[in-house]
């Protein structure tokens, strides 16, 4: 769709990432519409951003949109991304794709044969330092990598103080490993450029809560080709909060948090450790300018985002497995029966 005209963007749940996605959205000049069941959340949002709102995707599709986001609880990812991409609408859905793996195979078989494009919300990719991680790591500065660990580590923050959707089960799909665990996963994987993980050992707890589903995962993923990723995620820990990434090569290896703005780099010699500052960015921000260009057709879409958000969706699961037997399990046996 390649046209100077603004992109009007539908956003489906109108909640808290609706409105960052809003926010971002308005300030890179495009067009709005909402779709929410909430009748006092639509009129905030149309009151907020003087944009038309719509009590469901249906209405908010027919109403005539360029693409939707899709916000709302996992469980409904599926009917509205299938619904939009069906309507050759392109589709931002955030994570994860869906709250089982077999919705999001769903998903993903239908984004294959679509019209439009879709794109999956893993917002980790577009910060500072992973692109400069990723920059160095095109120019060869580490070498071989042969390693990845990510941890996303709150102190005291389990969201809605576990009375939410998000520690339901039926509409999130899982906990921690839902929410923080799909970000961290797919960071790693994405520097590694998406190797195939074919093991997966894996501990998940929930430790602190009065809930159903996990608060706190450690897992060790083994890739074909013999490179490793670990991951450490927790909603509620005596921990010291962290979004760090370290990365291993053979010429070098970095540190940095995905939030922060200084990377580490250290040399297998006793060479001195370097560091280097990057110019902050909303890492929301450059995603909505991503999916704006690629809808707008100024940039090519990152369409291989649904089958490695499926791939992620994979490894939650084999990391449940994995604790549920006290096993390693292997990732291609995952959801076979």
């Amino acid at each position: 769709m390649a046209t100077d005209t603004p992109v009007r963007v539908g956003i489906v749940g109108l909640g808290t990432i609706g409105r960052i996605h809003a926010e971002r959205i308005t300030r890179l000049g495009s067009e709005l519409a909402g779709a929410d069941l909430d009748v006092v959340t639509r009129k905030s949002f149309a009151d907020e951003f003087d944009a038309p709102t719509y009590p469901d995707h249906e209405e908010l599709i027919e109403a005539g949109v360029d693409a939707v986001i899709v916000g709302v609880p996992n469980r409904f990812h599926e009917e509205i991304t299938v619904d939009a991409l069906e309507a050759g609408l392109d589709v931002l859905v955030e994570k994860p794709l869906a709250h089982t793996l077999d919705s999001a195979r769903r998903i993903a078989d239908v984004a294959r044969d679509a019209d439009g494009f879709c794109m999956v919300g893993f917002t980790m990719r577009y910060a500072p330092l992973t692109r400069r991680v990723v920059d160095l790591r095109n120019r060869g500065r580490f070498g071989s990598l042969s390693h990845v660990g990510v941890e996303y580590l709150r102190r005291d923050f389990v969201p809605s103080d576990g009375r939410g959707w998000f520690t339901d089960p039926d509409l999130a799909g899982g906990g921690v490993l839902m929410d923080l665990g799909v970000h961290i996963i797919d960071l790693a994987l994405y520097l590694l450029e998406y190797p195939a993980v074919i093991e997966v050992s894996g501990i998940t707890r929930s430790a602190f809560g009065g809930y159903e589903v996990d608060d706190t995962a450690t897992a060790l993923l083994r890739c074909a080709d013999g490179r490793t990723v670990s991951v450490e995620t927790t909603w509620k820990a005596p921990v010291e909060p962290s979004r760090r990434c370290v990365v291993r090569g053979r010429e070098a290896g970095a540190a940095f948090d995905v939030s922060g703005s200084e990377l580490t780099l250290v040399t297998p010699d006793d060479a001195p450790i370097e560091t280097e500052s990057v110019e902050p960015e909303d890492m929301h921000l450059a995603e909505n300018r991503a999916f704006l260009g690629a809808v707008a057709g100024t940039r090519e879409p990152p369409i291989e985002t649904v089958e490695q958000a499926l791939t992620v969706q994979r490894i939650i699961e084999a990391i449940r497995e994995s604790s549920e037997r006290n096993e390693a399990v292997a990732v291609h046996t995952v959801g076979q029966g």
